[in-house]
């Protein structure tokens, strides 16, 4: 982020209906191009990734091209870094990553210890166990372990070897979050209501951080936008500083304002402190 005191973007982008109830989208932040990735999610039959060229041509419905991809994907964790996918790979703990212009899996990683295919995922489920991030400090993995008592765990993770660079235990239950994601080096929680929760009394908020550069946590209170009360993703975009995300069938975008953090998590960082939900006319792909 900029060395800035704000971050403004009033732009209000809710790009279509979907004909599924979760799934995740995105965009490369290392490359310039307005391609988006787009995968819905159905249990054991997720398999293909759709590219389209632009904003226009997604809204259309008219896809560049589709890769059939090796393995079968668990979740809606995926992201696509510098001109290839990386996802969870159905029923395991493990990470492929799929070359996005020779259409061939290029490397797979094990993320030690973590728990997979329905045993910590968030709290809506959906197989999302391992959920890949990306920000200005490279590609994350959220997950949780036993030993960290089904809280969260954050690994950054080098793209290009797949190594694990650095590990942080959270004091976060990942089943009751309802997603997550990263902004340089800082993790955000999201807690949020979905449509057949008993009551409304968890809010819809952000409500817990991590400093992975400091190794300090906070609890707080942010609110998050949802419309559509069925959260299954939130992916940031470092290039374009929106968050992509999918709610009960709803393809949007948020912007962010971000101001100064303060000094429990170190002065130099900067907190999101409130969010844009972004919204245009529905339309079926």
């Amino acid at each position: 982020l900029p060395q800035s005191t704000i971050i403004h973007n009033e732009l209000k982008l809710h790009l279509f209906e979907s004909d599924h109830q979760s799934g995740a989208w995105c965009k490369d932040p290392l490359q310039a191009s307005d391609k988006i990735y787009y995968m819905p999610w159905t249990p054991y039959r997720t398999d293909t990734l759709t590219e389209y060229s632009s904003k226009e041509d997604f809204v259309a419905g008219r896809p560049t091209t589709t890769y059939k991809l090796p393995h079968r994907v668990d979740g809606t964790g995926f992201v696509v870094y510098d001109g290839a996918l990386f996802f969870n790979k159905e029923r395991t703990r493990n990470i492929v990553k799929f070359d996005l212009r020779t259409r061939i899996k290029s490397g797979e990683a094990i993320i030690a210890n973590a728990n997979y295919h329905d045993t910590s995922p968030y709290r809506w489920g959906g197989k999302s166990d391992i959920d890949l991030a990306v920000d200005e400090n490279g590609l994350w993995v959220i997950y949780a372990t036993e030993q960290n008592n089904g809280r969260i765990v954050i690994s950054q993770l080098n793209p290009y070897t797949l190594r694990v660079e650095g590990t942080w235990d959270t004091a976060y239950d990942k089943r009751s979050a309802s997603n997550a994601f990263m902004i340089c080096g800082i993790l955000y929680v999201v807690k949020s209501v979905y449509e057949d929760d008993d009551n409304e009394a968890t809010g819809n908020k952000i409500d817990y951080i991590y400093n992975t550069e400091l190794s300090k946590d906070g609890f707080l209170d942010i609110p998050f936008p949802n419309s559509y009360q069925y959260i299954a993703a939130v992916d940031y975009n470092p290039r374009d500083n929106l968050l992509y995300v999918w709610n009960n069938y709803h393809v949007v975008k948020y912007s962010l304002d971000f101001g100064a953090l303060d000094n429990r998590l170190g002065k130099s960082s900067f907190l999101i402190f409130h969010i844009h939900e972004m919204a245009l006319k529905d339309l079926k792909v």
